[in-house]
């Protein structure tokens, strides 16, 4: 696709196209009638029989050039194509290239890399072919149909590459024909109608006889119909994508643009694996449920993006041991593992819940707030539970003498009434966190957990954990994060993916809005750890955050779709991924979130905001990620019920000021005000 089909496709009034072009029965049976009535069935190869695993054919120069480390290749093998069909038409009469001859028309620069050449670039372009080229969802209903007749089947293709080549290729991917016609053997082409009458010629058929699909509609149905055959308008998955309402076509829209740049400007190769990904994902799955369509879209670049990253620090900074923090590094460890990624990696547990209570034994004042939960109307009970510790009755009964545990903490008043009664307990609170202390790090002292050498990797955001391990640690260590805001703990061993310390303001602008759904990705139903008991052999025995499995029934579907078809990106993606940058990645990534949060479908936001938040304590309390998302437009969509509401900020402004101090708080109040007016506008 050149930049201008793409600017041509993106403008079409045209209605939607069909979720896909799976058949239902009454249409299959009028297709088999115009089968029988055949005696040649011909397929178009290129976006018809076969996709690519990239958008633009020209794709696989730049893959090339990647991987030989020839600069400048993609630009000059597009020139040598065009100066070899220039020259062949002016002797000729006809464009149709050989391989052979586009690579005698290139210019190479001087100095290549040692090793290469012509002739072997020629023979990676092939191997890259190869290892693009795929079979087609899209057009199986009409390929097993024409081959289920028993009449002859045959390919037939405008392209340089070898008739040899295309046929074996179309064996590998379980779609043999009786015969492959290539235009550039005859020097004839479907564009002009020309490469018909040779096609009908050699298989002794009149060219009525023949019914050819085909995604060009020029070539395959009218140059075809003005050769006398009966062509089928096939549309291109990329075409039917691209049309389809129901994938964010401000996504879709900036994905093309970006993978189809050109006047020197740089294509992003992610951008054109994404659409070519979407598009053989949409022709396969025409009910596609919104967890799999997420997966697919936002989950699966996302965690992928963020493992390739990690593994390319894990080689920069010499890491011995990457440790994946849960919740969120189950579904990374599973990716890592998928993309055979060097390095040791592995599941660490380490927490928001897991490193509190053991800060208390040294930074009671400090850390104290931070027992009082952000959530709506909670309670000082809810705050109890929520810590995994509503079964010490002797705490329960002592702080029930100093303020009622059912009581809302919705003001100024009752957040210093609720710190008096933690402060009155604290020699209670203090021995439950030493006993959690002791157990933390025995665990650390099990796992060998090395500051020097080791490093951490999560989510992000405040980095809070990471703050507390290193205070209880007495030193820093290195830490890996999708973000981290402008508040957050912060010196020079923690690096981040996407946004650091609050500097990229349109990222900031995502995670302030929706920050849910960066997380969403990372949902685990694995069991959470809120502690762990020392044992008398010196060992640590964990406890797991009691369950209550009516919070997860709901997302275990969801969760279980979405994972499985971001394991299904990563398998795609798997073979061009060391020819894909970081910075694209980071590109790619933007264009996703910032179009899902700002401007979701109707279809996305009613599915993924009704979707309940699981919050670190193991539960939402019915919040769902409608209820923390702010759409700019936000007349267009529902409204969430249980929305956050000022008094709430003001209880929670009140904690973080007693907290963190008057700097950070200020900071917090300048995004709380920047959200809620965005959410107004």
């Amino acid at each position: 696709m050149t930049h201008s089909e793409a600017e041509q496709l993106l403008k079409l009034d045209g209605p939607p196209l069909p979720a896909s072009l799976s058949l239902p029965p009454a249409c299959l049976d009028e297709l088999q009638e115009l089968i029988l009535k055949a005696k040649v069935i011909s397929f178009d190869v290129f976006d018809t029989l076969l996709v690519r695993t990239v958008l633009n054919a020209t794709d696989v120069f730049v893959v090339v050039e990647r991987k030989s480390g020839v600069a400048g290749f993609h630009e000059a093998r597009v020139r040598a194509e065009a100066k070899a069909r220039e020259a062949r038409n002016s002797r000729f009469g006809s464009s149709e290239v050989t391989l052979a001859e586009i690579y005698e028309a290139l210019d190479l620069p001087d100095g290549l890399p040692v090793g290469w050449s012509a002739g072997r670039l020629m023979e990676l372009e092939l191997e890259t072919e190869r290892r693009v080229l795929a079979r087609s969802p899209g057009v199986e209903a009409f390929y097993d149909l024409a081959l289920g007749s028993g009449k002859p089947v045959v390919a037939v293709s405008d392209m340089y590459l070898p008739p040899d080549f295309v046929q074996e290729v179309l064996v590998a991917n379980q779609l043999p024909v009786d015969r492959v016609f290539v235009s550039c053997a005859y020097g004839k082409a479907k564009h002009d109608g020309t490469l018909y009458a040779e096609v009908a010629s050699a298989l002794n058929v009149r060219p009525e006889e023949i019914l050819h699909f085909g995604d060009n509609f020029r070539a395959d149905c009218s140059e075809a119909l003005q050769a006398g055959v009966a062509g089928y308008h096939v549309p291109a998955l990329r075409e039917q994508l691209i049309r389809d309402t129901r994938f964010n076509p401000r996504a879709i829209g900036q994905l093309v643009e970006a993978a189809t740049r050109h006047r020197g400007a740089k294509r992003n190769l992610l951008s054109s694996a994404l659409l070519a990904h979407l598009s053989i994902f949409k022709a396969a799955n025409p009910a596609q449920s919104m967890a799999a369509q997420f997966g697919a879209m936002y989950a699966g670049p996302l965690v992928v993006g963020f493992a390739h990253w990690l593994s390319l620090m894990v080689k920069a900074d010499n890491i011995r041991h990457l440790r994946l923090a849960t919740r969120d590094g189950y579904i990374t460890a599973a990716i890592w593992q998928r993309l055979g990624l060097p390095g040791c990696a592995s599941i660490f547990h380490t927490s928001r819940r897991l490193t509190l209570m053991p800060a208390l034994v040294s930074r009671f004042e400090k850390e104290a707030p931070s027992l009082l939960t952000a959530s709506t109307s909670v309670t000082l009970g809810d705050c109890v539970r929520r810590l995994n510790l509503a079964n010490d009755v002797e705490l329960l009964a002592a702080l029930e003498k100093n303020t009622p545990l059912d009581q809302p903490i919705d003001g100024p008043r009752r957040v210093e009434a609720a710190l008096n009664a933690l402060r009155d307990c604290r020699a209670l609170i203090q021995d439950i966190a030493v006993d959690e202390l002791e157990g933390y790090q025995a665990y650390l002292r099990q796992e060998e957990f090395d500051p020097q050498s080791d490093a951490v990797a999560d989510c992000g955001w405040a980095l809070s954990s990471q703050r507390r391990m290193e205070q209880l640690l007495g030193q820093t260590f290195r830490g890996y994060y999708i973000g981290s805001l402008e508040h957050a703990h912060m010196h020079g061993q923690i690096k981040s993916f996407l946004f650091h310390k609050g500097g990229h303001k349109g990222w900031v602008n995502v995670a302030e809005r929706a920050v849910e759904l960066l997380e969403l990705p990372f949902a685990a139903l694995e069991a959470q750890i809120c502690r762990f008991d020392l044992q008398q052999d010196g060992s640590a025995r964990p406890v797991c955050i009691d369950h209550e499995p009516q919070y997860e029934m709901v997302r275990e579907v969801f969760v279980k779709r979405m994972h499985r078809q971001t394991e299904a990106f990563a398998d795609f993606i798997s073979p061009l991924l060391a020819e894909v940058t970081v910075e694209e990645f980071q590109e790619v990534l933007f264009i996703l979130f910032d179009a899902l949060v700002n401007k979701p479908t109707p279809f996305e936001y009613h599915e993924l905001a009704g979707l309940p938040h699981n919050r670190e304590f193991g539960k939402s309390d019915f919040a769902t990620i409608g209820t923390f998302w702010r759409v700019p437009e936000s007349g267009v969509y529902a409204k969430q019920a249980g929305m956050t509401r000022w008094r709430d900020y003001l209880r929670i402004g009140w904690i973080s000021l007693r907290q963190a101090g008057l700097m950070v708080t200020w900071a917090r109040v300048r995004r709380v005000i920047r959200r809620r007016f965005a959410a107004g506008r």
